[in-house]
């Protein structure tokens, strides 16, 4: 009976021996592959984690940037406000406005024209126009293409004498201002100059640091 009991007691000892190892060594492996999904989590809380970008020193940039640009912009701005252009070629024109729906006069012909246009538009190209205005109505069809520069090429297609309508495609894009303040004047040579609201008011605004139009340098 003595010899049974030490017998059992011997292999419960060899069995806690050779257990034991097997146990530390999965709680070691467990503790390790922890430490590396909180590592891939990201730090805990206040923690400090090296990878994340410091928001304080980018704000300090982009306000150090919009500082060094300020000057610029609003010269930029100023320089908006007033466009000229003059083109050559078989073109009679001799009109004025005050925005698109106060104004008098007309054009008919093609010319080659070059200048600098509204919303920043420097170069040239071809123009074509039959118009005529009367206080706030209007017909226009004018077509510019073979562009160059910044210059865009647009389409007005308003035969109909009518109310100006401000919402076609080219003074929705920019391409030509319906609230310009100018005229166009020449036969052979044509002059055209305008004075911009929109601008002005871009130009104002952007003092105290509002884009209105999102053509700030950046």
């Amino acid at each position: 009976m003595i010899k049974k009991v030490n017998t059992c007691l011997v292999s419960m000892l060899l069995f806690c021996i050779v257990a034991l190892p097997t146990t530390v060594k999965g709680e070691k492996a467990a503790a390790t592959s922890g430490k590396v999904e909180l590592a891939a989590q990201g730090p805990t809380a206040g923690g400090f984690n090296p990878s994340r970008k410091n928001q304080l020193i980018g704000m300090m940039k982009r306000v150090g940037r919009y500082a060094l640009l300020y000057i610029p912009n609003r010269l930029i701005d100023a320089s908006d406000i007033i466009t000229l252009n003059a083109g050559f070629g078989g073109a009679f024109a001799s009109e004025i406005q005050v925005t698109r729906y106060f104004q008098f006069g007309g054009s008919h012909g093609a010319t080659y024209f070059l200048g600098k246009d509204y919303f920043r538009q420097f170069g040239g190209g071809y123009h074509n126009s039959t118009r005529f205005g009367m206080f706030c109505f209007e017909t226009d069809v004018t077509f510019v293409d073979e562009t160059f520069g910044t210059t865009r090429e647009y389409v007005i297609d308003y035969p109909q004498f009518s109310v100006a309508e401000h919402r076609l495609d080219a003074f929705r894009d920019n391409d030509v201002d319906f609230w310009a303040i100018g005229g166009n004047f020449g036969w052979l040579i044509n002059i055209g100059v305008g004075i911009h609201p929109v601008e002005i008011f871009d130009f104002v605004v952007n003092i105290f640091c509002y884009d209105v139009l999102g053509d700030d340098l950046k």
